[in-house]
């Protein structure tokens, strides 16, 4: 008999992996390693909700462009063409709708990223046939939306800027990691000899994600984290905490500072979170937060922006304490070096620029935690399918999220707008 978990973990699969080869880990597989460890402790514990959330080095994304205003996308048949209502101002009051965001024929798919204001969203449409691994990538300008072809296979796109460039990865032939940016419908591969991926892009056009090397001490290859300054320039690898140093830039925020998720080399050695500040000579290794019971064993970056760095920490233990948690979500300001636990149980996601995060809360549900308290987002009026899903796109002021609802028959890409 399959569990809850193993039973979502299939249903969102085709959408939550990454491109397969290069990357010896990526957040997706951390979040499967979540749900893996979270129905194990659940049996051991006699039915508390457990969690731990481990990875060497994670593959978020967000991905922008030169920092130049692209031209609006023509509109692509869907079912509506009208842009959504006026964002709400005032105070954020956790009442949010859920509306689903066209897709041109095969209404399935989802949003994968998007850029700070809400705008733009991306996203990927389900596979066609039994067993592709081709996807049809989406942008999405309020309810305006068009279609993107990348060479290859298994492709993503991550994020997207303010000026509507956005970025992502897929596979070549030979297993071959390539990194693409997306402006105004033109595909443009982003310089580099080695495998390699873009992750995260600022509004002045510098994009960061990895290159993937062979690591002769050991099988597989190990991961270097780059920088473009455009997506015209070759990447240039940035500095290491120490020689045997590996992992990705996972995120940019707006004031050039880089995040990274990285470990020492060593398989076992825990992911920590590392910022490249600039004009900095060297990179910064935060340091592991508190959590309740103890300090955290590892940290698993998910975003920057705003100055809070956001993510999941976890503590080893051999006890399941009465709760059931072993994994927090927790923010820190860069400002100011602080950690803080959020109140309220939430795995994944991402953050946004009031150091907030959503990703899903209890049962797989989308939800949100704020300073203060935790929301579980709504379905669209109407919708009868399953309300499991997540979130990859989360706006600076907390007023529009994008993500997925539903098992892969009818999984739909939904955008939250709340007030």
């Amino acid at each position: 008999m399959r569990t809850d978990d193993e039973h979502v973990a299939d249903r969102l699969r085709w959408l939550d992996d990454e491109p397969a080869g290069p990357p010896r880990v990526d957040l997706p597989g951390a979040i499967r390693e979540a749900r893996r460890r979270r129905r194990n402790r659940r049996v051991a514990a006699a039915g508390a909700v457990a969690l731990g959330v481990l990875a060497v080095a994670a593959l978020p994304v967000a991905l922008n462009g030169d920092g130049q205003a692209a031209p609006a996308p023509a509109a692509s048949p869907s079912p509506s063409t009208s842009s959504p209502e006026p964002r709400p101002t005032g105070p954020w009051q956790g009442i949010c709708t859920a509306s689903l965001l066209p897709v041109p024929g095969d209404p399935r798919g989802g949003v994968t990223g998007g850029d700070p204001d809400g705008r733009w969203l991306v996203g990927r449409r389900a596979p066609q046939g039994q067993g592709r691994l081709d996807f049809g990538l989406l942008v999405w300008e309020g309810d305006r939306v068009r279609e993107v072809a990348l060479p290859g296979s298994m492709q993503r796109l991550t994020d997207v800027n303010r000026a509507g460039l956005a970025v992502g990865s897929s596979m070549e032939a030979g297993n071959e990691l390539r990194a693409w940016a997306v402006r105004d419908g033109e595909v443009i591969g982003l310089p580099g000899e080695t495998p390699r991926a873009a992750t995260a892009v600022d509004d002045a056009g510098r994009i960061v994600g990895y290159r993937s090397l062979r690591a002769p001490w050991r099988p597989g290859d190990r991961q270097l984290p780059v920088v473009w300054d455009s997506y015209r320039s070759r990447p240039v690898d940035l500095p290491l905490p120490g020689p045997q140093w590996e992992g990705t830039a996972v995120d940019i925020d707006s004031d050039g500072t880089i995040l990274g998720a990285m470990s020492d080399g060593h398989p076992d050695k825990p992911s920590r979170a590392v910022v490249w500040r600039p004009g900095a000579a060297r990179p910064e290794v935060l340091p592991l937060p508190r959590l309740p019971g103890g300090k955290a064993d590892r940290f698993l970056p998910l975003s920057l922006a705003g100055g809070w760095v956001t993510g999941t920490a976890e503590r080893d233990t051999e006890v399941v304490p009465r709760n059931g948690i072993t994994s927090y979500p927790v923010r820190i300001d860069l400002r100011t070096g602080r950690a803080e636990v959020l109140k309220g149980v939430l795995w994944a996601g991402t953050g946004n620029g009031k150091g907030w995060l959503a990703g899903w809360i209890a049962d797989d549900v989308p939800g949100v935690l704020t300073d203060t308290r935790s929301v579980k987002l709504p379905v669209p009026d109407g919708w009868r399918g399953d309300r499991q899903g997540s979130v990859d796109s989360f706006s600076d002021d907390g007023r529009v999220l994008g993500g997925k609802l539903g098992p892969d028959d009818q999984v739909r890409p939904v955008r939250w707008t709340c007030r």
